[in-house]
């Protein structure tokens, strides 16, 4: 014999109401943290070795820095950071599987290039408002 179900699983118009507006809700606060925790003003690249600040550039202006093992002892070879179009990639290291370099360009603020066999660190950082 079957057990009557403590509650019903049949959808309710009030269900999908009380869906919608939890949605949208949602949506909006996550979008206003978003908006209202954005850096404001010049954005720059720190670099960090061994979670130690080494240099720091602006975004804003295209180069190609080029860290060697001779300055910083964790590096294995040779590191070129390229700040190209307002975004930043590792274009050369030497690590055992060069995953450093595929890792592509970072655009986003707070979000790190990281070569971990280097103990290299990239993060775009501004003024939080």
């Amino acid at each position: 014999m079957l057990k009557k179900p403590l509650f019903s699983l049949n959808k309710k118009p009030q269900d999908v109401y009380a869906l919608s507006v939890f949605l949208i809700l949602t949506s909006l606060i996550i979008a206003f943290t978003h908006l209202y925790n954005a850096p404001s003003g010049d954005l720059f690249v720190s670099v960090y070795m061994d979670t130690v600040l080494v240099d720091q550039h602006s975004l804003y202006v295209d180069q190609t820095i080029r860290y060697l093992p001779e300055d910083y002892d964790h590096l294995l070879g040779p590191l070129s950071l390229e700040i190209k179009n307002e975004s930043m990639r590792i274009v050369e290291e030497t690590s055992p599987l060069n995953i450093c370099s595929e890792q592509g360009s970072v655009r986003s603020p707070g979000l790190p290039l990281i070569c971990a066999p280097n103990a290299f660190l990239a993060v775009i950082e501004g003024f939080i408002a």
